[in-house]
């Protein structure tokens, strides 16, 4: 039981400090980018992201489009954001502390351009 026992404390470990640094991120996607650095380094995700209510969306999408080069997409009167860009754990950690972003979730681009959130 030993080794089990180390893996779940290990997993605990890491656990609290995704939720510290990476606040506003669902694990799933921190974990995600995890093994892509192991494997080759930036791929393109979709990422829903909730807004505050009232953001000045206009500066917001020209920021992203600065950024990204991509354009997102506003729903819910501007509470929520999907855009698909390449993504590495250093700009997901950017985004994570702008002001303004209540929590941030994604996956992976898939060849038919879905995602799995």
């Amino acid at each position: 039981m030993g080794e089990v026992e180390d893996v779940v404390n290990k997993f605990n470990d890491l656990d609290s400090m995704l939720k510290r640094v990476f606040s506003k991120v669902d694990p799933l996607l921190v974990v995600s980018l995890i093994f892509d650095r192991s494997a080759n380094g930036k791929s393109i995700y979709t990422l829903e992201t909730i807004l505050k209510e009232g953001l000045d969306t206009e500066a917001i999408r020209n920021n992203v489009i600065n950024k990204t080069g991509m354009a997102p997409a506003f729903y819910l009167r501007g509470t929520k954001m999907i855009v698909s860009h390449p993504l590495d754990l250093e700009f997901l950690k950017w985004i994570n502390d702008q002001e303004g972003i209540v929590s941030i979730k994604g996956s992976k681009f898939s060849a038919g351009g879905s995602s799995d959130f």
